[in-house]
């Protein structure tokens, strides 16, 4: 009785064993992602894994989307995602040039990126990296910039490339920052011989992308440019004198001296700025040289430029 119940035990063991499915794995189980660390902590749900590597974590948007930045292929890779990990867009670079356009008309090859500023503005995120032959990142030295752009609304990630080469016209991205709650400055500089900024403009984008207007911009930092609109601003010079401008096909319709004629100036900024159908009116706050304080008020006909 005993050995039939033993072998009724066996048999039942042995059927169970045969009966049990192997564990069926994942074959992307086995793909490490370099930086495997951040894919986990970050649960990146990645669709496509072929040949990629994840690096670093660049940018943290206001929804808590991640920018996450690798090589695929070895070429420039982006990933966006949400705060779930979900994939909402990612891009390879495939147009990332090697070489660099010189002075002298050779090329030098491209050995390394940098990030020179990475920014939200308005629900876009811009990604600006400069590409050079070196890591020590010389001034005088050309470089490719490439200007990435992602709207946080509809995902799309793009991008454009421009060679720079001191003392030459091509312009760089010197500056991204709001203009008005709904439009984008963004400041192209150009450098000379030395790698120093030589002139500005300033563009202003919609929403959209869509360029609604240009003009030359200070590099001085003593000037401070206040927005109107897409194509009026206040310009506040180091002395702390106003300037009123208005553009037309990017000539100025007024210039107007707001200040002449007030007693020295110890400091000051602007404070509210209203405009109703052709007047605008300026209200500023004053520290006198002598210690007291005032507020001013001045109101500008836009159409003649002339102080009413």
């Amino acid at each position: 009785m005993k050995l039939r119940l033993s072998l009724l035990v066996i048999i039942c063991l042995a059927i169970a064993s045969c009966s049990k499915k192997p564990v069926e794995k994942d074959p992307d189980d086995d793909i490490s992602l370099g930086n495997d660390s951040l894919v986990k902590r970050l649960n990146l749900k990645i669709t496509d894994k072929q040949n990629l590597i994840i690096k670093v974590l660049v940018f943290k948007d206001s929804k808590n989307n991640n920018v996450i930045a690798g090589a695929k292929n070895k070429k420039y890779w982006i990933g966006y995602f949400d705060a779930s990990g979900n994939e909402l867009k990612v891009k390879t670079y495939t147009d990332d040039p090697t070489e660099i356009p010189t002075a002298s008309g050779s090329k030098v090859p491209v050995g390394y990126n940098f990030y020179t500023r990475i920014k939200e503005v308005n629900k876009v995120v811009y990604i600006t990296r400069q590409m050079r032959e070196s890591q020590i990142n010389n001034a005088p030295d050309p470089f490719i910039e490439d200007f990435t752009r992602i709207d946080m609304n509809s995902n799309a990630i793009a991008n454009n490339y421009t060679s720079v080469i001191p003392g030459k016209d091509e312009p760089y991205t010197s500056e991204i920052s709001v203009w008005t709650n709904s439009l984008t400055a963004i400041t192209k500089s150009n450098l000379d011989n030395a790698g120093n900024i030589s002139s500005s403009i300033k563009y202003i984008y919609n929403e959209q992308a869509t360029l609604m207007g240009s003009f030359a911009s200070p590099k001085d930092l003593k000037y401070i440019e206040k927005p109107l609109s897409a194509t009026e601003y206040i310009l506040v010079t180091g002395n702390f004198h106003f300037i009123c401008k208005k553009l037309t096909d990017n000539s100025v319709k007024y210039d107007v001296d707001l200040l002449a004629g007030i007693p020295p100036i110890r400091s000051g900024t602007i404070g509210l700025v209203t405009i109703t159908g052709n007047v605008i009116e300026i209200e500023y706050p004053l520290n006198m040289a002598d210690g007291s304080s005032r507020n001013g008020y001045k109101k500008i006909d836009s159409t003649t430029g002339e102080e009413l």
